[in-house]
């Protein structure tokens, strides 16, 4: 038998092959589809005839909110450029005015829409996020540097350094024993 009658039976298996699995699958797709809970509930019934289909179970109806509940979520789109927090929510939980700051500097983010400061308060493991111009605990951000922040109130300022972690210790060398 030469090669090229080799890859000819080859290709006639191949072919007949495929046509079965099309063809199952072709069958299958004509089939109704039947639902679990419609197997379930036939069976639960004592409906053994399989000639008429079992009715679906209702499903309770879904009572939307009024639109005027959206009315904020459609003033300021998801993906817009321009979208903002509200003017009217409270930024991070407030301390009583004339208290000193007192707050952990975590991280900087600089981005070209602009600079983020991740602060958490003392005494508190939540993050938060603090836009240059938003206030936090009555002192408001004024200045992102690289490596700190600056805030005001009272003509008062305060400057928080960022908090570096410290390189892990070094392990102490791996001693080995020489055999002899």
């Amino acid at each position: 038998m030469t090669t090229s009658s080799r890859s000819l039976i080859v290709l006639l298996l191949l072919i007949a092959a495929s046509t079965v699995i099309a063809m199952r699958v072709l069958d299958r797709m004509e089939r109704p589809i039947e639902s679990p809970l419609a197997t379930e509930s036939a069976a639960n019934s004592g409906a053994g005839s399989s000639d008429q289909p079992a009715e679906p179970a209702e499903i309770p109806g879904y009572d939307p909110p009024p639109f005027d509940h959206f009315a904020e979520a459609l003033d300021r789109p998801l993906f817009s450029l321009d979208r903002r927090p509200s003017d009217n929510e409270p930024v991070a939980t407030g301390v009583a005015e004339g208290e000193p700051l007192t707050a952990t500097l975590h991280g900087i983010l600089f981005a070209s829409s602009g600079s983020v400061a991740l602060l958490t308060a003392v005494g508190d493991t939540t993050p938060v996020r603090i836009l240059q111009g938003q206030v936090f605990q009555g002192w408001k951000l004024i200045e992102i540097h690289a490596d700190s922040v600056v805030f005001e109130r009272d003509e008062e300022t305060v400057t928080l350094e960022l908090i570096y972690r410290s390189q892990p210790a070094e392990s102490e060398p791996r001693r080995t024993r020489r055999l002899q």
